[in-house]
């Protein structure tokens, strides 16, 4: 299977027909209540469970990255020699997430920032738990002032739709518009019996990119 839809509970492996036809993220526009009151939030204060209400910092370089990102150089340069084919092939492998705890705020620095609009949820423990994107913020009929402290994962969707790296990108793409969505995360597993761990992302963007620069038109026939 080429599609996993990951929700509450939930992990289940979907045909194409299936990623096609089942809607995912098509909530209708939701207000928030406004809190009575709003206080500035600090880079170091806890939320209620005493975690950090941060966007997770960047992990310091394992070693050998010097020889690794060598290797993911070459690698890079001979999936564009051939035709291109699969979402590894053309995903954003540096992942911009938060923690579903993260405030508001954040979310829409990221989104000022990197000039992104979609980002990933992960947890303490690796998981992925949602997606949020910018216009699950701009649908928010509150002010900013007052939605800000709120945590990333009341204005989320919850039940993530998922590509794999080996997922074919004309299939991948019916899909993006058939959902009429902006991209999937691309999830993966060292091993079999490995959790499945978020390894990029592929935006219509990128789609667009490849076609544009290096894919071959008998992909899309």
């Amino acid at each position: 299977m080429s599609f996993v839809l990951f929700g509450p509970g939930i992990s289940d492996h979907l045909t194409l027909d299936q990623a096609l036809a089942q809607p995912v993220w098509q909530a209708a526009p939701r207000a928030i209540d406004p809190i009575a009151r709003t206080r500035a939030i600090t880079q170091s204060e806890p939320d209620a469970r005493g975690q950090s209400t941060v966007p997770r910092a960047p992990e310091p370089a394992p070693p050998f990255a010097a020889e690794v990102e060598a290797y993911q150089t070459v690698k890079r340069a001979q999936h564009e020699v051939g035709p291109v084919q699969v979402a590894e092939q053309i995903m954003t492998s540096k992942v911009v997430s938060l923690l579903p705890e993260a405030p508001i705020s954040a979310l829409r620095q990221l989104f000022d920032e990197r000039k992104i609009g979609l980002v990933p949820l992960i947890n303490q423990e690796n998981q992925l738990v949602g997606v949020v994107t910018k216009g699950d913020l701009t649908r928010q009929r509150v002010r900013f002032t007052d939605l800000a402290p709120r945590a990333v994962a009341t204005i989320a969707n919850h039940s993530v739709l998922t590509a794999t790296p080996q997922t074919n990108i004309r299939e991948l793409a019916r899909v993006l518009l058939a959902q009429d969505i902006r991209g999937l995360p691309i999830v993966d597993a060292p091993n079999d019996d490995a959790q499945k761990v978020v390894v990029g992302i592929v935006t219509r963007g990128d789609i667009l990119q490849a076609l544009v620069n290096y894919a071959p038109l008998e992909l899309w026939l």
